[in-house]
């Protein structure tokens, strides 16, 4: 039957929440880093002992003050999070990863086709999607005309004080 990995959705990507992670904001809060300051992380990663240098920058802030960002060591960029994922810490988009509110269906599609009933072909699910933005549409309008309707046209009456 299925091969290896079969049933398994190897397209997919991690999520941060899954991973461990640097935060700069709890390093500056906790740690007090300073300017021009670096640390080092040991950790062990499949037994072997691991020490990465991890560098800051700073940034000026609008009314005053700076701001710290960590510096990934794989593409250069300022961020705020490191993630470990494998042997090293890097920044998501190194490590390909997104957020698991990202990963889970959008309410309003699923919404959308809980009230489609037919099961029929594509073209049938673009019909039924046509007809109810054009059902959307036909109450908006209606109801602006209605509004309209209830308006005053002309001119506004004359004060009876100019006699």
């Amino acid at each position: 039957m299925g091969g290896p990995g079969s049933g398994t959705k190897w397209d997919k990507k991690g999520a941060v929440e899954d991973y461990r992670r640097l935060d700069v904001r709890v390093l500056h809060r906790e740690h007090g880093i300073k300017p021009g300051s670096q640390i080092t992380v040991q950790y062990e990663w499949r037994g072997e002992q691991v020490a990465q240098e991890v560098y800051f920058d700073w940034t000026p802030c609008n009314y005053g003050g700076l701001r710290p960002w960590l510096i990934c060591m794989a593409c250069g960029g300022r961020v705020a999070l490191l993630y470990l994922r494998g042997k090293y810490f890097s920044c998501r988009r190194c490590h390909n990863l997104t957020y698991r509110s990202s990963q889970e269906s959008d309410g309003r599609v699923s919404k959308f086709l809980r009230n489609y009933d037919g099961f029929g072909e594509p073209e049938d699910l673009t019909l039924f999607a046509f007809n109810r933005l054009w059902g959307r549409i036909r109450k908006e309008r209606d109801r602006l005309q209605k509004e309209l309707s209830r308006r005053r046209r002309g001119r506004p009456p004359k004060k009876a004080s100019e006699e």
